[in-house]
């Protein structure tokens, strides 16, 4: 971001106390980080104001001219190409013997006749892009005065680095800098220039049908704008700081997101009936300012007029809605939206700018009402008979407050390591416009709103608002004084090193780290489609992943000729449904082993794993998977009646594409919700001196139902001799599914006779049978 020290100097008292080469080293080391500093306006000297008062046509050109022009005290002869040259116009001249660019001028000839100087365009004078004709100025400006005195052209530049303004949304403007500086070297900083509007009872109709994605809608329609030309003060800072004048309406929107770091847009009232603020369609098209036609999902918010859409919030307005040259009333708006939304639409649509870099960095809501006042101050100084269509109206469903923070001051001292005066403490957050009420043993703190977003939220960030302020440089060095104690990791952490071990150890897998995106390539030779988010800006290898098992098959494709066997796993990140899925992946492959052997160690893989680490048992029934699997060998990892994760076997089409003497298996498991599990206890049961009895049932079930249905029906049968139940093994039929299970039966005090047996038997198909259930030995 480009900070120009001008604009700053107007809002610090004082200012000329300050010296602004200096100061950006402190400020890197008690703010953000300075990436540069460039020196304005000193590429030329020897320039004044001049009229032209005499313009002819030159005999031997039809492009030049001949000029008199006057800087009030003499007269000189200039040749000059510029279109926009005529009597009366007031502009640069840089005479004789004046340098710019390192160039002197010196009398020459041009076709025959000197020229005795040069009349400046705002491209030589570096002061902007507009290199079609002479600058311009006001008709009213006194001649032969230094042009570097009537315009801030002379200014320090100062770049900073974006990536350290991230968690500072209150900086990304220039008062914000300018707070900031104050705050460093004790000036004090100069309330802004508002205008109030005129009440008139009349308020726009604007309605925001999505609250939490839409904060506030501040706006007002403005009347009777007769000047429409940016002041060159504007212009020039606007070029310095990387933007390009266009007219003053939309001019003054980017000098207040410069200045306020509050993004706006002005739209022509002609073409406004309402508007109403509302996510979009999926896949209907809009045509962008810059004349681009983007496709639009549901998640972008837009702006709408009538129904209509007019531009998409946060980031740019619509072909429909700009200012042109004839537009003397306008609809301004000065919105809040919601900071990630606005992110993911400029991404999802390709188009960064400006605006959605500053509202993706959470602006605070109750800068709109202050900068629609700002752009009043300044449209009104251009346009003195500006007229007032309508109230300002403020659309602000939830108004975002004030923080209330208490900071401990033994807490304070314990991170400073020495005790600060009250009276020190209160000046310095007081600098940063904190309110601070001292108490006996702790602060009481309220934060503005422009810090409370997502800034300033518990005590310690105020610690360091007074540390960095206070200057690190004051700290005195000190050896560290550290618990050396041991401390356990974080459970993901844990959980995930622990599950890495298990696999490489046990199993000999490999870990493997893929990329988050598929190759194109490779989905297309494997004839899979997806349809997923899709990174900006390459037109290849861009489909982002939502199925790890595919990165793992290209790493086998990468190897398979060099080894028989692959046995890799990774835990990395998918993309389903626009969210981040954590995935624990495993895929087997074996060339001399066949593809029954191979399936049955993932399930014995899948077995132990859970009841190794977790002392659960999964439990597997039929699943179905995406179509470049085998369906009949795709079966959902249920654990506590929940899906987390699947075994598949990629179907023959697609193996043969990899290799036709191989076959491969993977297992997919949510990650997530694996860490989730907590490690079962073991049911630990005194072991009967009696003889037990194990008693099987193979039970006829409906195909595709979860055996948690029958595992809830089993779990009501109660008998005072069960033990224990086992399940043995599920088997799968064309319609029927097959279920058999174990009953260990028996007691603490004494053999169990055969009737018992019988009894238990007759009871246990007795309710089977009211249940609608059959075994197949009944």
């Amino acid at each position: 971001m480009r900070i120009s020290c001008n604009i700053l100097k107007k809002h610090i008292k004082n200012s000329e106390k300050i010296d602004f080469i200096k100061i950006w080293e402190t400020f890197t080391i008690k703010t953000a980080e300075v990436e540069g500093i460039e020196i304005k306006g000193n590429n030329f000297n020897n320039v004044v104001t001049a009229k032209i008062i005499k313009c002819d046509k030159h005999p031997k050109s039809e492009k030049l001219s001949v000029l008199k022009v006057t800087d009030g005290q003499e007269e000189y002869q200039i040749v000059c190409g510029a279109p926009n040259v005529r009597v009366g116009l007031v502009g640069a001249l840089i005479k004789v013997g004046g340098v710019i660019d390192d160039i002197t001028i010196s009398k020459r000839p041009l076709l025959g006749i000197d020229s005795h100087g040069m009349m400046c365009s705002g491209k030589e004078l570096g002061i902007s892009d507009d290199h079609d004709g002479i600058i311009e100025l006001p008709n009213e400006t006194s001649l032969g005065i230094d042009l570097k005195k009537i315009l801030p052209i002379e200014d320090i530049i100062v770049e900073i680095d974006n990536k350290s303004l991230t968690n500072r949304p209150d900086l990304w403007g220039h008062y914000g800098i300018a707070r900031e500086i104050s705050a460093i070297t004790g000036h004090e900083l100069i309330p802004l220039e508002i205008e109030e509007p005129e009440k008139i009872n009349k308020k726009l109709d604007i309605k925001i049908l999505n609250p939490e994605a839409c904060y506030r809608y501040t706006s007002i329609k403005l009347d009777n704008l007769k000047n429409n030309k940016t002041p060159l003060w504007m212009q020039i800072f606007l070029y310095y700081a990387g933007m390009k004048s266009i007219n003053l309406i939309v001019d003054i929107t980017n000098y207040i997101m410069l200045e306020l770091g509050q993004p706006m847009h002005a739209f022509d009232s002609r073409k406004v009936k309402n508007i109403e603020v509302g996510f979009a369609k999926d896949l209907d098209k809009y045509t962008t300012l810059d004349n681009i036609e983007r496709t639009l999902t549901k998640n972008d918010l837009m702006i709408k007029n009538d129904g209509e859409y007019f531009a998409v919030a946060g980031v740019m307005g619509g072909l429909d809605s700009e200012i042109v040259s004839d537009t003397d009333s306008i609809i301004l708006e000065s919105a809040s939206f919601e900071a990630s939304g606005v992110r993911k639409t400029a991404i999802s649509l390709g188009l960064r700018t400006e605006a959605s870099a500053r509202f993706e960095k959470s602006l605070d809501p109750n800068l709109t009402s202050v900068a629609a006042r700002r752009y009043i101050k300044l449209l009104k100084e251009e346009n003195p008979n500006l007229a007032f269509g309508t109230d300002l109206t403020d659309i602000y469903p939830k108004e975002f407050l004030e923080k209330e923070i208490i900071l401990k001051k033994d807490l304070l001292e314990k991170y400073l390591d020495f005790k600060m005066p009250d009276e020190q403490v209160k000046s310095i957050l007081e600098s940063l416009k904190f309110k601070v009420k001292v108490n006996k043993d702790n602060y009481k703190v309220i934060v503005p709103t422009f810090r409370a977003n997502k800034d300033v939220t518990i005590a310690v960030d105020l610690i360091e608002e007074i540390g960095r302020i206070y200057g690190y440089e004051n700290f005195k060095p000190k050896a560290i004084k550290m618990d050396l104690s041991f401390y356990k990791d974080e459970p993901s952490y844990e959980e995930g090193y622990n599950l890495k071990r298990y696999l490489s150890t046990k199993y000999n897998l490999n870990e493997v780290h893929t990329y988050l995106w598929n190759k194109t390539s490779f989905l297309k030779d494997l004839n899979i489609t997806k349809d997923n988010i899709k990174l900006v800006g390459k037109n290849e290898d861009n489909i982002l992943r939502d199925d790890l098992n595919l990165s793992l098959l290209e790493v086998a494709k990468t190897n398979i000729k060099n080894y028989n066997k692959i046995d890799i796993f990774e835990i990395a990140t998918t993309i389903k449904k626009n969210e981040n899925n954590r995935v624990i992946s495993i895929l087997l492959s074996d060339q001399q082993e066949g593809l029954k052997v191979i399936y049955n160690k993932a399930k014995e893989i899948t077995v132990n794993l859970f009841r190794d680490l977790k002392n659960i048992k999964p439990i597997f029934e039929l699943g179905k998977s995406d179509d470049y699997y085998n369906q009949d060998l795709s079966q959902n990892i249920i654990i506590n009646n929940k899906i987390i994760g699947q075994i598949n076997s990629f179907s023959k089409t697609v193996s043969n594409k990899i290799s036709k003497k191989h076959s491969f298996v993977c297992i997919n498991i949510d990650y997530e919700e694996y860490i989730n599990l907590e490690l079962e206890k073991p049911n630990y049961q005194e072991v009967s001196k009696y003889p037990i009895t194990e008693l099987d049932y193979t039970i006829i079930n409906k195909r595709g139902e979860y055996y948690k249905v029958l595992d809830d029906i089993l779990n009501n049968f109660t008998s005072p001799i069960i033990m224990d139940r086992i399940l043995l093994g599920i088997y799968l039929e064309e319609e029927i599914k097959k279920v058999t299970i174990r009953y260990i039966v028996g007691s603490h005090e004494k053999t169990l006779t055969s009737e018992e047996l019988q009894n238990f038997k007759e009871e246990f198909i007795k309710y089977l049978n009211e249940n609608k259930l059959k075994i197949i030995d009944q």
